[in-house]
């Protein structure tokens, strides 16, 4: 993951042994999730999620509502704003919503619609994040 002179940042491969919460596909969970490990939804949720490990959102998953979190990889939909230290969206992934992300790759075949911020040394904790009840 660190390497020497030219190597690049890339997410830091996720075995499914370490993901301790799974929203599988056809579930589907209305209101805010505050997560603090690797996350992965395969389902929907309707709802802001705070996450302090990495959150992948699978194919078949779908957010409605703001993210803040370390990590996330979207192979799936998100329809809100993120705020995270990286965003990877995946081919065939889409997200209509504004960023704000030190580090933002997207692949041939994946949608972004939105405002981006780059750069941001201010991204704070996600523990800073505020989801109203």
């Amino acid at each position: 993951m660190f390497g020497g002179k030219g190597s690049k940042k890339e997410f830091k491969a996720v075995e499914s042994s370490e993901i301790s919460t799974l929203i599988g596909e056809g579930c589907v969970f209305e209101g805010n999730l505050n997560l603090s490990t690797a996350t992965r939804i395969d389902g929907k949720v309707k709802g802001n999620i705070k996450s302090e490990g990495m959150l992948i959102i699978g194919e078949s998953g779908s957010v409605e509502g703001d993210i803040h979190c370390t990590e996330i990889l979207i192979h799936g939909t998100v329809n809100g704003n993120i705020e995270a230290r990286r965003i990877e969206l995946k081919k065939g992934a889409s997200l209509s919503g504004d960023v704000r992300v030190d580090t933002f790759v997207i692949e041939e075949g994946a949608t972004y619609n939105g405002h981006c911020s780059m750069g941001s040394a201010s991204i704070s904790s996600p523990s800073a994040f505020e989801i109203a009840d």
